[in-house]
């Protein structure tokens, strides 16, 4: 659910709270109800009040309609990469390749810290990956790079069957490897 419909629901649970326990404290016998219904009743003979409250019933028409639109609508299915083999048919997560990548990629010597984003390519047997990555400022950038893509490619064509069509590397940040300090007495 995106922050928008979440907003939305937040927004008509909140309402209807509202609504709801001020009739209960009306019912219960907290307040007074001639006071509340003098109140309602003004309101409601104001002219300027009445399109007030036809907005915020359109409103909350509204918010209903795409709350249960919402509700009603057909989960997709988990984003995968399809295989047919001869003896049926095999999807492969997105969080699983993501995974998978992340694993040989840290075998890597030179590499900090890393995420991966894995993305299908047109056909849906294929994938591209996207590795983000700090690492140390003593391994050469350019040589880490090919090690890293040639050894995350091997790794999940190799385990998964899936293509890699692409490896994209985007290098964050160098840090300089910790060292112990000597200590001089």
């Amino acid at each position: 659910m995106g922050a928008l419909n979440r907003l939305l629901l937040f927004a008509y649970s909140l309402l209807f709270l509202i609504i709801l326990g001020t009739s209960m404290a009306l019912n219960v016998g907290f307040g007074q109800e001639e006071v509340v219904g003098d109140w309602l009743d003004r309101f409601y003979r104001n002219p300027e009040a009445r399109w007030s409250i036809l907005a915020l019933s359109v409103l909350a028409l509204v918010f209903s309609l795409r709350l249960l639109w919402i509700s009603l609508q057909i989960r997709k299915e988990d984003p995968g990469v399809d295989r047919l083999t001869e003896f049926g048919h095999v999807r492969i997560s997105l969080e699983t390749l993501e995974s998978l990548a992340v694993k040989a990629a840290r075998k890597v010597q030179g590499i900090r810290d890393l995420s991966a984003r894995v993305r299908r390519e047109g056909d849906h047997t294929s994938i591209g990956i996207g590795l983000k990555l700090t690492v140390d400022g003593d391994t050469p950038i350019q040589t880490l790079s090919e090690q890293l893509q040639q050894s995350v490619k091997t790794y999940v064509e190799e385990i998964a069957g899936v293509d890699v069509s692409q490896i994209s590397v985007y290098i964050a940040d160098t840090v300089k490897p910790e060292r112990s300090r000597n200590r001089v007495e």
